[in-house]
């Protein structure tokens, strides 16, 4: 049977599931464990991405990534091929340690980043291996108690969602993981057929419509250029290029400059072609992205926007 080509989209949010081949253990000991985050770490630090949760059971790992500029092929290919490297080394061991290719289930992130963030770090608990999340050293559960400083998980944008303050977030990130203890597995988190997504119906026919039909071969989001994303977006809103890049606070200017920065990461343009043409910084295209994050649905104006850009293509 013919593989079903992963789909690749720019600020896309993967639930990521590696399995030992045959269902062996891929982690035999302590330094194992460290070995693979730390090369987690190495590859975040070169190809960078955003891992808001990560847990390493002795025989399967998930993570939860959302992708930037460098597709997730690219991340899991050097991760694993350098740890199977590693391991077999060590144990003396020919032959493949994973299970085929990695799954990577494409996720609806407002909808469904704070319960993937919880489903991943209740594995060990449902595994019955602890009894609290927090007990098990190798899950990023402890980052967002700040029992873990290493840095290596991205706990803020999701701590957002719980508080205004670091302590009401936390406070409420820890009640919302322990309520779900002792509640049956969520399966549609896990169902990791390659090309899966997970999503509203909204959002499985908006993606579909993205990449056409996927099934005729690998597909990434086709990249607009920041200056057609901008002429689109005055034509479409009224407004004129010069308001668009203005430090201008009117509502409805900040609202679609929101759009095409949401859009502009979509499509591949990063962050810093963003900043540079709005006269912004960094940072400032960040928050625009969060904040439409924690909404969770579209505003009126990215509507607008991806239909006219969909019509100009």
């Amino acid at each position: 049977m013919a593989r079903k080509p992963r789909i690749e989209i720019p600020g896309g949010l993967y639930h990521i599931i590696s399995r030992g081949n045959n269902r062996r253990k891929i982690f035999r000991s302590h330094d194992d464990y460290l070995k693979f985050t730390s090369m987690v770490a190495q590859q975040k630090a070169k190809l960078p991405f955003y891992l808001y949760a990560y847990c390493l059971m002795p025989n399967h790992s998930h993570l939860l990534i959302e992708r930037q500029d460098d597709k997730i092929s690219r991340i899991m290919q050097g991760l694993l091929t350098g740890y199977s490297q590693y391991f077999n080394r060590k144990y003396r061991k020919i032959g493949h340690l994973f299970q085929g290719r990695y799954k990577a289930i494409l996720c609806q992130t407002g909808r469904y980043l704070g319960e993937l963030v919880r489903y991943i770090h209740l594995n060990p608990v449902r595994a019955r291996m602890v009894r609290r999340p927090e007990d098990y050293e190798y899950s990023g559960h402890r980052a967002y108690l700040g029992q873990d400083r290493t840095g290596l998980v991205d706990t803020e944008p999701v701590l957002r969602h719980f508080g205004g303050t670091k302590a009401r977030a936390v406070a409420v990130y820890r009640q919302f993981v322990e309520g779900a203890i002792g509640d049956p597995s969520q399966t549609e988190y896990y169902r990791a057929s390659e090309g899966r997504l997970l999503g509203s119906d909204e959002f499985l026919q908006e993606i579909k419509h993205r990449i056409g039909d996927h099934r005729a071969g690998p597909k990434t989001i086709e990249r607009t250029s920041v200056e057609d994303l901008l002429s689109v977006a005055a034509r479409s809103s009224g407004l004129t290029p010069q308001e668009l890049c203005s430090r201008s606070k009117n509502r409805r200017t900040v609202k679609v400059r929101e759009a095409v920065i949401v859009l502009g990461r979509e499509r591949g343009i990063s962050n810093r072609e963003l900043a540079v043409a709005l006269g912004v910084d960094g940072s400032s295209v960040t928050k625009r992205v969060e904040a439409a994050r924690v909404r969770g649905t579209e505003s009126d104006e990215l509507k607008r926007l991806r239909k006219a850009v969909r019509k100009k293509g």
